[in-house]
């Protein structure tokens, strides 16, 4: 296993993930609130920034720009997915549409449940599965009989619907696009990330496929 490749993808996609957050955060900033786009966008974007040039420094190009394996690639996708829910949660945990830290008269419980509940809406949303714990019950800024989802706020309510929009395009694959570039192997990636029985490049002839 080479891990400096695995570094380098990992870099790569939180260096990329730090694009949508900084968007949301300039959209929160001007049509909610300044404080919310620090808190909920601008923290986890930096998190994510600083992680990434770390991995990118331990990673190395020397030895990474003939071809990425199989095995790196099947590791890389079984990293990246939990990589990216977790900067994705951050947003809604930190924001407030769960119970989070900077949740008015929340207890140690209420923030715990709040981390799970911010876990599974970032999974939902990289994943496209469509479910959603954003309620009356879950959030506290809703009350029964509000319409909790859309009354959230509208930078929230970007990276809820970029963060499908990712899970839909498949995240392994648009990464393999910048990332064939970088180290090559976009092959070895796609078939990690795919399901189906066979993965082929298009041929010149069509006697050839």
């Amino acid at each position: 296993m080479r891990f400096d490749v695995l570094a380098l993808i990992l870099g790569w996609t939180l260096v990329a993930l730090t694009i949508p957050l900084v968007l949301c955060a300039i959209l929160t900033g001007f049509l909610d609130d300044w404080d919310l786009a620090i808190r909920a966008f601008s923290a986890p974007a930096g998190l994510s920034l600083f992680i990434g040039f770390l991995m990118l420094r331990f990673g190395t190009r020397r030895n990474t720009a003939t071809r990425l394996r199989d095995k790196e690639a099947f590791a890389a996708v079984a990293l990246v997915w939990p990589l990216a829910v977790f900067v994705g949660a951050l947003p809604y945990w930190l924001g407030g549409v769960f119970h989070g830290p900077f949740t008015e008269g929340s207890d140690v419980a209420d923030i715990l449940r709040g981390a799970v509940n911010s876990w599974f809406e970032s999974m939902s949303g990289f994943t496209t599965t469509g479910a959603t714990v954003i309620s009356t019950s879950m959030s506290p800024s809703c009350y029964p009989g509000m319409d909790c989802i859309n009354s959230q706020p509208r930078g929230l309510l970007l990276w809820r619907s970029l963060t499908q929009w990712f899970g839909g395009m498949g995240i392994i694959m648009l990464g393999m696009m910048i990332l064939s570039r970088v180290i090559g192997g976009g092959m070895a990636l796609a078939r990690a990330e795919l399901t189906g029985p066979s993965l082929s490049r298009l041929k010149p002839k069509i006697q050839e496929t």
